[in-house]
């Protein structure tokens, strides 16, 4: 962060008496580490931090302190609103009323290529393997010691959201703050046992259901998750078919793995994955969503069978036009 930003940043964070901290739609282990860290360091300052998200924690991080207290209805005024890993407004959901908060300035902190910078302060760094790595940064030039909550929250977002170091986005500079976050008094182990190894036995039995849907064309592979199979699996949680797509995306004959998720109200929500070197936020982001190069997603007004007709077009186009430059490239 250049110093003129990081000034802009603590400016409007000293001037505020009540913060609302907004994570995306359907979190993630990385906004929800995110905003519960910066609602933790904001607190010792002695700010009245209010942490909301649109959608419930999923299970996975219920072990994190202080999700429990995260609203989905924020009530009051605010001086300050802070946005936590969204690449545009519209994830912020119903959280974001903008009658309300028009005047309110904006902090948006974001690390994918995707963000369409619309804080009033604007802090993207593509660099960063998760908004984690930034928050971590913040809380050091606010001057915070972490303590250990604050760490597990922190590693629990770089560990979510680089797959356990996997994602070609790891860099030294994060094993490096992860080394600092242990040493906080983090735990490596428990965040990789409650968030990679572990998860509920319905979710299980919905990939289950799922994968009887499983198709493939050429290096593409997708699955759909009906509202009737979550409903038999007894499973609300965003988070399944975010996992469910990494799992398609292990097999060998596929470049990208996309999974097609029914919602209510004729939406369909999109998650893409991809391997290094097939880069699946751009289409994402032409189909109105965003996201990283090998994790990215949308959610489609329509059918099923529509989102997926439009999707699989929107693949065809968009790695022909890879396949393409990699080939007349340099």
């Amino acid at each position: 962060m250049d110093r003129a930003l990081r000034d802009a940043i603590l400016l409007l964070i000293r001037q505020a008496r009540r913060i609302l901290l907004i994570a995306h739609v359907a979190p993630d282990g990385d906004c929800i580490g995110s905003l519960l860290a910066l609602g933790q360091a904001l607190r010792a300052l002695g700010k009245q931090a209010v942490l909301a998200c649109p959608d419930p924690v999923p299970q996975p991080y219920h072990f994190l302190p202080g999700q429990e207290a995260i609203t989905r209805d924020p009530v009051g005024e605010f001086q300050l609103l802070i946005s936590l890993d969204s690449s545009d407004i519209s994830r912020l959901g119903d959280i974001y009323r903008p009658a309300a908060f028009a005047s309110v300035p904006l902090i948006n902190i974001d690390h994918h290529t995707t963000n369409v910078h619309f804080g009033t302060v604007n802090w993207v760094d593509s660099d960063a393997a998760s908004t984690a790595e930034m928050v971590y940064e913040l809380i050091g030039e606010l001057g915070v010691p972490l303590n250990p909550n604050m760490a597990l929250c922190l590693l629990t977002g770089l560990v979510s959201d680089t797959r356990g170091f996997r994602t070609p986005t790891t860099t030294i500079r994060t094993m490096t703050i992860a080394t600092r976050l242990m040493e906080a008094g983090a735990s490596l182990t428990l965040i990789t046992e409650q968030v990679l190894n572990r998860r509920p036995l319905a979710v299980i039995r919905l990939w289950g259901e799922a994968l009887s849907t499983l198709q493939w064309r050429g290096r593409v592979i997708w699955a759909e998750i009906t509202q009737a199979m979550r409903q038999r699996a007894g499973v609300q949680d965003n988070d399944a078919a975010g996992g469910l797509a990494s799992f398609l995306a292990s097999a060998h004959e596929a470049d990208v793995a996309v999974v097609f998720s029914e919602k209510p109200d004729n939406k369909v929500e999109v998650g893409f994955r991809s391997v290094p070197g097939v880069d699946v936020s751009a289409i994402a982001f032409q189909l109105g969503g965003g996201g990283h190069p090998q994790a990215s997603g949308c959610t489609l007004n329509g059918t099923l069978e529509a989102a997926r007709q439009r999707v699989l077009a929107a693949l065809d186009a968009a790695l022909a036009r890879q396949r393409g430059e990699r080939v007349s490239g340099p």
